[in-house]
């Protein structure tokens, strides 16, 4: 298959997946694959689809972070990827994922939508001021830092977060 076969197949297939015909859409994406093809986006929807619509999930899984590996700044390979890994109950890793992706496409609105129904923000401390207002940011890590849910994540604590003391007193001893 040439390079005009492939975005022919692979445009078609986007176009049945957004029809609602992921059945299709699976035989084309699988066609691309099948004809040698390692782009990205082929590999990240092949692996969508064959997770979704054949229930090959370890597969599906497998080609999706392929792909990511390939092009971690493709927005659909990211999306994909974690859309996978929400479907197999493994949030944490869709948001590290998300997170990812937002890092090597900052603002990109699909993924910010995909993160924020993942991770809901809590609300800012004072609704009258914009939450990215110094002020409301100041605020908020007053909380957290008060209630001992601030600190960053370390190699001793096994992954546990620790508070602000307790990370006051590593530091010191």
């Amino acid at each position: 298959m040439n390079y005009d076969e492939q975005d022919r197949t692979f445009r078609q297939g986007l176009s049945m997946c957004r029809k609602g015909l992921v059945a299709d859409a699976a035989a084309r994406f699988h066609e691309l694959v099948a004809s040698g093809s390692q782009e990205p986006l082929h590999l990240s929807y092949h692996g969508l689809l064959t997770a979704t619509v054949h229930g090959r999930r370890r597969e599906g899984l497998s080609l999706c972070q392929r792909a990511m590996q390939f092009d971690p700044s493709e927005p659909d390979v990211v999306s994909n990827l974690a859309r996978l890994y929400e479907l197999g109950g493994e949030k944490l890793k869709a948001i590290k994922t998300l997170r990812r992706g937002l890092r090597a496409t900052p603002g990109h609105p699909r993924l910010l939508k995909q993160i924020d129904r993942l991770s809901p923000r809590k609300r800012p401390p004072l609704s009258m001021v914009a939450r990215d207002n110094a002020l409301n940011k100041q605020l908020a890590i007053l909380v957290a830092r008060l209630t001992g849910r601030y600190g960053k994540k370390e190699a001793s604590t096994g992954g546990k977060r620790r508070s602000a003391g307790e990370l006051r007193l590593a530091k010191q001893g």
